[in-house]
């Protein structure tokens, strides 16, 4: 029975590695992170986060369904 369980969890993870393969551009995604890590362009990027929106966040109004 844990055989099955074990195998049928695999299945899902493969199945759901290659739906997002085929949603999204992966390579292209991944050649232009590449690039930007070579250019020195993400840190630039990270430094233009503006985390000033994130402390007014109301925990008590979420719900679990907002994250699903």
């Amino acid at each position: 029975m844990k055989t099955l369980i074990k195998g049928a969890i695999a299945v899902l993870l493969i199945l759901g590695v290659v739906k997002t393969f085929q949603d999204y551009n992966v390579p292209a995604e991944a050649s232009n992170y590449y690039n930007q890590v070579k250019n020195g362009e993400v840190l630039q990027n990270v430094e233009n986060i503006n985390f000033d929106s994130l402390k007014n966040l109301n925990f008590e109004d979420f719900k679990p369904a907002d994250f699903f």
